[in-house]
């Protein structure tokens, strides 16, 4: 009985394994990835600021710095995990050293996913976002509220 528990449990490892990366299957190594980044700003005076921007190639372990719109402004950097986090193959960790967070840590989120770009369940139905996303708020001095959208628009494996 206890080996029929032990390959069972080995089956299932290796099945979640199998969702990651498949036995032949070698991690791929990213070359650079692209963001859209829009900043929500709106809670200075009237009329506020929205923008978005794409950005441009972004290489792996360096950095770009970045101008969105008359919102914000810094460099974005990312970190990138092969196996991704929550059983994705690939995760793309990022900061964003925004120049309106003055006394807290800058904006950061996770994109995981699969290395491919997800397509429409439906063409009637409300779908979840197609692009790897993220969201985060952060505050200036504790007060004012700053949001963030990341969005993993493209990206190249070697």
């Amino acid at each position: 009985m206890f080996s029929v528990k032990l390959l069972a449990a080995h089956f299932f490892i290796c099945s979640l394994k199998k969702g990651v990366f498949s036995g032949s299957e070698t991690p791929r190594k990213l070359q650079f990835v692209r963001f859209l980044v829009t900043v929500n700003d709106t809670w200075a005076d009237p009329p506020g600021c929205i923008s978005t921007i794409a950005t441009p190639v972004v290489p792996v372990n360096k950095s770009e710095n970045l101008q969105v719109g008359e919102c914000d402004h810094g460099p974005i950097e990312y970190t990138f995990y092969t196996p991704g986090k929550n059983y994705n193959k690939y995760t793309v960790s990022l900061i964003f050293h925004s120049s309106v967070i003055e006394d807290a840590s800058p904006p950061t989120c996770d994109l995981s996913w699969n290395g491919t770009y997800l397509v429409p369940k439906s063409p009637v139905k409300e779908n979840p976002d197609l692009l790897p996303s993220c969201f985060v708020q952060d505050s200036r001095e504790g007060y004012h509220m700053t949001s963030y959208w990341f969005h993993l628009l493209d990206w190249s494996f070697e």
